[in-house]
């Protein structure tokens, strides 16, 4: 039995990579709402499919900044990595659009991010380049408790922009704006 569930963690695994890199690769292909899919079937292998699909974000992350990989995830986890800070425009490197800033719902202090942390999830608002735009960013672990929710109560999932993060953090927050600033926040258009 468990090597048929295996098999079967690896197959919604191998779906979901593919589903998001047709979408990233702006593919003719249909992408569905592979997380509502995947619930329904198992809501622990989700969000542990989320996690690992997060992990090649930390890879693909460290390959982009010429980091290794273990560097990239103590940076996300980091209280000092240095990266956007609240409502502040950013300087950027060479290859980051000018004038990225993010705005947190209220100013947030160390007790506000700890719990901020132990929810699970956060709104915030990204600015740049004369766009802005609202992301959620969860956990994996409240990312699946609010698909179970929806899926309860509406009978479908649906996030606009949704972000998925090891650990909620300021820290990893700052770090994927980065990363989408880098794509010039194809993302999240």
């Amino acid at each position: 039995m468990r090597k048929i569930e295996r098999w079967h963690s690896a197959r919604l695994r191998h779906a979901s990579q593919e589903g998001v890199a047709a979408y990233l690769a702006n593919e003719d292909a249909e992408v569905y709402n592979v997380t509502d899919a995947a619930v329904k079937r198992d809501a622990l292998a989700a969000a542990l499919n989320l996690t690992a699909l997060t992990a090649d974000a930390v890879t693909a992350l460290a390959a982009v900044t010429k980091r290794d990989p273990h560097e990239v995830l103590r940076t996300l986890q980091s209280p000092s990595s240095g990266h956007l800070a609240a409502g502040e425009a950013t300087s950027g490197g060479s290859d980051s659009p000018p004038g990225v800033r993010i705005v947190y719902p209220d100013a947030m202090d160390e007790s506000d991010w700890s719990m901020t942390e132990s929810t699970g999830w956060i709104e915030i608002t990204v600015h740049w380049a004369g766009s802005k735009k609202a992301i959620t960013f969860y956990d994996p672990t409240r990312l699946s408790q609010e698909v179970q929710s929806a899926l309860a109560e509406s009978g479908y999932f649906v996030e606009r922009a949704a972000v998925i993060v090891p650990t909620l953090s300021k820290e990893a927050i700052e770090a994927v704006v980065a990363l989408m600033a880098l794509r010039h926040f194809v993302d999240i258009r």
